[in-house]
């Protein structure tokens, strides 16, 4: 199996490596203007030789020589490639459908939003906006950079933006976010988006998922626009895609704004992680994610690559469905969150940060491990389910869904399950599959990554609203009439105090219910060539080349 991999990877680097000799072979490089100015020298140089006597000759060659080589065209630069190797790739190309970090960081090079988001802070940084002010509690005010033009050549317009906020109503997916949005309109440049309440979150909830999409093209090509020929007013064209294989994006030629200097970039899918790191180390990849502590190892020994770590938005966590038997019972979800030994898990994962906590992933000043959530305790969890009338001949039964692949921590938790008489089967399924397994409620415990895309700590508070079951409420959790009067009240707070003081309240309700419980934060680990530079991972782990450069 290793050897057919080394074939693989071979192959691979070959194939890149022959494209861009034919690239080079093909352009009129700095040799062709030196044997230009070299033969024709050495021919006027005869020429006037014969007719005018050698010095003659010798002079005329050699002007002839040097005016034709100064006057040969200038050499371009070879094409430069970067080689992105993703555990994971997306069937779609349609970000407000398709919720992978894949997906993310490759159309974020093809479409531009209204603003993009500091990594760090949250903070808007102008993108197709150049400015903005907040008018009143619910209306926000857009200056509009109509410089901007789409891939195809049509130049952006204000219909366009229209178009591409009111899209948000089309998507299922994107109901709540749609739900937020009151009216938009413009004048002239200025586009006017008026909220649909108060909230400090509504505003960058809708930015957060909005891609600046051409209404024309997208309404006469249909979903093929949005799903597999997505035409964006981005640096990078989508010029080959085949679903959850390979993207691949080459610069535009017509990007009014400076060009970056990567001309292509492919993401290729290398789900197995060796197979990753192999295609790396022998310089098919340039950049590969997912990495595990091993293989970041072996990059911090090889001088021509660096690794890279850092903490992120993503946390994984155990879901429960509060709607139906058996986790519809408070008692059922606290014994088996005492089940669940999150040390031992965490450290099958490499030493991945332990969670074991319900709100805000990803953000130190709101976030409060409550004391309430059940600790680990097999003697604990079996005495509360014999108590609830489980036992040897009645035992406890459900499923655990998950998405592709099974994690080592899960086959733990279904030993340690087995010891006190509980049956856990563990339900491998494809992505698509799942989302809807998910959207449905068509389960009993599901295992899955969750992030903050909203880009505000506060919109964490939807995993426990009732307003937002499927989407965002997985469990569908309803148990406590005071969370949701916290729901509703926190988002039009300023005061940092009183934030906090609600925060807290609602953590120790939801850890004692326990619709959910977050286990480990997904720790970002990369590696990338030495020669690439410039490019950013930001904490909801997407992946950003528009400013990289790649000097091989």
């Amino acid at each position: 199996m290793k050897k057919k991999l080394v074939v693989l990877i071979l192959a691979l680097a070959m194939l890149f490596t022959i494209a861009a000799c034919n690239k080079s072979n093909d352009s009129p490089g700095a040799d062709a203007g030196s044997n230009a100015g070299t033969n024709a020298g050495s021919n006027a140089g005869t020429n006037a030789g014969t007719n005018a006597g050698s010095n003659a000759g010798s002079n005329a060659g050699s002007n002839a020589g040097s005016n034709a080589g100064s006057n040969a065209p200038a050499a371009p630069r070879d094409p430069v490639a970067v080689n992105i190797g993703f555990y994971q790739l997306t069937n779609s190309l349609d970000p407000l459908t398709e919720d992978l970090i894949a997906c993310f960081s490759i159309v974020y090079h093809v479409y531009d939003r209204i603003v993009t988001f500091d990594p760090d802070s949250n903070a808007w940084i102008p993108a197709v906006a150049k400015s903005w002010e907040r008018v009143d509690d619910v209306t926000w005010k857009f200056e509009i950079n109509l410089d901007y033009k789409f891939q195809n050549g049509d130049p952006l317009t204000m219909d366009d933006v229209v178009y591409s906020i009111n899209r948000l109503y089309d998507v299922p997916k994107q109901a709540e976010a749609a739900g937020m949005i009151d009216t938009v309109s413009y004048e002239g440049n200025i586009l006017t988006l008026k909220c649909s309440n108060s909230s400090i979150t509504s505003a960058t909830r809708i930015l957060g998922m909005v891609v600046i999409v051409n209404k024309a093209y997208c309404e006469a090509t249909g979903d093929d626009a949005f799903f597999l020929r997505p035409i964006g007013t981005g640096p990078y064209m989508v010029t080959d895609f085949i679903p959850n294989d390979h993207v691949t994006m080459e610069l535009w030629d017509g990007y009014p704004f400076e060009q970056p200097q990567i001309d292509k970039l492919n993401f290729v899918l290398i789900p197995e992680t060796a197979a990753r790191y192999m295609a790396l180390e022998t310089g098919a990849m340039q950049f590969v994610n997912q990495l595990t502590p091993f293989e970041q190892a072996m990059a911090e020994d090889d001088p021509n690559l660096t690794p890279f770590t850092r903490g992120s938005r993503l946390v994984y966590c155990l879901i429960m469905n509060c709607d139906k038997p058996p986790f519809n019972d408070v008692n059922v979800r606290r014994a088996v969150v005492h089940a669940f030994n999150s040390p031992g898990f965490n450290s099958l994962q490499g030493g991945r940060p332990e969670m074991r906590a319900t709100l805000f992933n990803g953000y130190d000043e709101l976030m409060h491990v409550s004391s309430n959530i059940p600790e680990f305790n097999l003697d604990k969890a079996k005495a509360m389910l014999e108590e609830l009338g489980y036992n040897a001949s009645n035992p406890l039964k459900f499923s655990l869904t998950v998405n592709t692949v099974s994690d080592p921590g899960l086959e733990m938790f279904l030993s340690d399950l087995k010891t006190i008489g509980v049956e856990m089967t563990i339900n491998v399924v494809e992505f698509s599959v799942y989302l809807a397994t998910e959207m449905s409620g068509d389960f009993d415990m599901c295992y899955t990554p969750q992030s903050n895309r909203g880009y505000h700590p506060l919109t964490d508070l939807d995993r426990y609203n009732i307003n937002t079951f499927g989407s965002r409420n997985i469990s569908r959790y309803t148990s406590n009439d005071r969370v949701q009067e916290i729901i509703n009240t926190m988002p039009f707070i300023d005061d940092q105090q009183q934030l906090k003081a609600m925060a807290v309240e609602i953590a120790d309700i939801v850890g004692y219910d326990v619709p959910m419980l977050g286990v480990s934060q997904m720790v970002s680990r990369e590696a990338y060539n030495n020669a690439l530079s410039g490019h950013m991972v930001d904490r909801n782990r997407i992946l950003d080349l528009r400013n990289a450069t790649y000097t091989p």
